[in-house]
């Protein structure tokens, strides 16, 4: 982008740096769940590392998280967007929305629901977090005036960070909605999707096998994927082979009626 400072280079770019900045955030989220080190302490902390550029403290994502964990598509859970809904025509309006602006709004909705329901020390934690990260933003704005660079602040980091909120809208509406409640293997979809997709996401497209295993690392959801074909064979699991193929389906139907999974699995 310095060397050829021309519109076609940089949208390019910048959609290479949003699909970073998304796997970091996915990088966060398996250090929440102790994937990365297994210890706690270095998974604390690259959990803050990591959710810096997607504006996430680490240990309010991971106390949300984890409670979307348990209670999943219920009226506890919080990344079950009909709960923060009156009416149906509320939750119309707000899937619709999702898909423009949801992770503009879960940035917000994430240390709002982890403080209500975070321990003593894990508020304390959120609270400093989100201090140190709002002293090192203020610190590269202002570092950036100074030094003229403003325009590289928004070319390498808040246009690209557009582009990792706008995949990360898709795939986190694909995770649970359009499913049906009715057990732990009906409430999640896996998006297969292909080799890329899946090494750009660190395989959290095969989000059915990482909520029955959250334990399982990135690495080994594929194989826990074909491991479990023969069992969702049988229980009809909820498996979509793309993203864009989920999406125009969920455009047309709204959120009221599940979309079935496009591929059919033999045991």
């Amino acid at each position: 982008m310095s060397l050829y400072p021309i519109w076609p280079v940089r949208i390019a770019c910048i959609i290479v740096i949003g699909i970073c900045i998304q796997a970091m955030a996915i990088l966060m989220h398996e250090a929440l769940h102790r994937n990365l080190f297994r210890r706690p302490t270095p998974d604390r902390w690259a959990a803050f590392a990591f959710g810096i550029p997607a504006f996430f403290s680490g240990t309010a994502y991971k106390v949300a998280h984890l409670s979307h964990h348990q209670h999943t598509r219920t009226s506890l859970d919080q990344d079950e967007i009909s709960n923060l809904c009156r009416s149906p025509r509320q939750y119309w309006f707000l899937f619709y929305a999702w898909f423009a602006v949801g992770m503009l709004l879960y940035i917000f909705i994430v240390p709002w629901k982890a403080l209500s329901i975070a321990s003593a020390a894990d508020r304390r934690r959120i609270v400093r977090e989100y201090a140190a990260m709002l002293a090192l933003y203020s610190l590269v704005i202002v570092i950036a005036i100074l030094v003229g660079r403003v325009s590289e602040l928004f070319l390498y980091w808040l246009l690209p960070v557009q582009v990792a909120m706008l995949f990360s809208n898709i795939r986190g509406l694909a995770e649970h909605l359009c499913t049906e409640k009715s057990s732990v293997v009906s409430r999640t979809r896996t998006t297969t999707s292909n080799a890329l997709v899946s090494f750009l996401m660190c395989n959290l497209n095969y989000h059915l096998e990482h909520h029955l295993f959250p334990g399982v690392p990135w690495y080994n959801l594929p194989k826990a994927h074909k491991v479990l074909a023969a069992t969702y064979a049988k229980t009809g699991a909820f498996i979509q082979t793309s993203y864009i193929g989920y999406a125009a389906q969920a455009f047309r139907r709204g959120p009221l009626q599940t979309i079935h999974g496009d591929r059919a699995l033999t045991p």
